[in-house]
């Protein structure tokens, strides 16, 4: 409510000035009615977005971020949720980028995607809900969005540009960059080495404005996977192409890993895979892709174009380690 402490001044009546006195004040508490109905109104929208952003949350959200979004669970999931209390995010955390991965979850995590289970206007409620519970950062300087790799390995996921103009992002990206200097760029649906990289690893270019746009990829390329659109590795025994289900990374040892299923076409899980990649020293730069695989029924590889595999095409059930050589600069593999 607002007070006003008016001095009190006497003219005659019907006077000129008394006149104007009185349609002055009546314009002066009139603006400041309107101002304050708008005030009202503001508020009242505001409560609505984050009171209906609360219920979506408490209904689909709190059971594994925990109600007051610290990754505090209430029921037995087979590893930590994010805290949006310490305000990091797999893909960004502008509403745009929270609104997209609650759309379409996080392939190789619990986290689902809500695309047909939630209105347009719900997931946009319940991303700006969760922004609430962490404090909004000033917008980040261009020197501040560089990830810089030092004495432990980076991994990074985000939207990966194109490696070629006829060739399409992967919305679903994976970088790992290693303390060598060398970082690999995988899309993770499906689960694919794509290039490999030396220099500077990459700015996260997605975090300004509305989110969404590509890693800015630092490093210059050493060379591509099949020209960037790899074919798949694994194969049943009969020639079927296995699907790959992205499971794991890891910055844990002195090389970034990646870890991914093996599926059939009918979705039935046959084996794991877990991968790193490093360069060989000497006159010619070679990458080496490392494998660790375990399958229960016989699989088959098909080595990229132009890449060697040393080890066998044909691995039986059990427990198999293999690698597969890239040619570096003078020549894609």
């Amino acid at each position: 409510m607002l007070l006003l402490n008016l001095r009190v001044l006497v003219y005659p009546k019907g006077s000129m000035k008394a006149q104007w006195l009185m349609f002055t004040t009546l314009a002066f508490l009139a603006s400041c009615s309107d101002t304050e109905e708008k005030q009202q109104t503001a508020q009242k929208t505001e409560q609505k977005v984050v009171h209906a952003g609360y219920d979506t949350y408490m209904m689909y959200c709190a059971q594994c971020h925990g109600v007051t979004g610290d990754g505090t669970a209430t029921i037995e999931i087979d590893r930590p949720a994010r805290s949006f209390i310490d305000g990091g995010f797999s893909f960004g955390n502008t509403v745009h980028a929270i609104s997209k991965t609650t759309a379409s979850g996080i392939p190789g995590t619990p986290m689902p995607p809500f695309a047909e289970l939630l209105t347009d206007e719900e997931i946009l409620n319940v991303a700006e809900y969760v922004r609430t519970f962490a404090d909004v950062l000033p917008e980040a300087t261009l020197d501040e969005t560089e990830m810089v790799v030092e004495n432990r390995p980076v991994i990074a996921r985000g939207l990966l540009p194109s490696l070629g103009n006829d060739l399409e992002t992967h919305p679903r990206g994976v970088m790992i960059g290693n303390p060598d200097r060398f970082s690999y760029e995988y899309d993770a649906e499906p689960v694919r080495l794509l290039a490999i990289r030396q220099g500077n690893f990459l700015r996260r270019a997605d975090w300004g404005n509305r989110g969404g746009s590509a890693l800015e990829l630092l490093g210059q390329i050493v060379t591509t996977v099949e020209q960037g659109n790899p074919n798949p590795l694994f194969y049943t025994s009969d020639g079927t192409p296995l699907r790959t289900q992205l499971t794991a990374t890891n910055t844990s040892g002195r090389l970034g890993t990646i870890s991914y299923a093996l599926m059939t076409e009918d979705g039935e899980k046959v084996g794991s895979v877990t991968e790193y990649c490093q360069p060989t020293t000497g006159v010619r730069t070679l990458i080496e892709q490392h494998f660790e695989i375990a399958v229960k029924d016989a699989i088959t590889i098909q080595p990229n174009e132009g890449a060697i595999l040393v080890g066998a095409t044909e691995l039986p059930r059990g427990r198999h380690t293999f690698k597969i050589i890239h040619a570096g600069v003078g020549g894609d593999s």
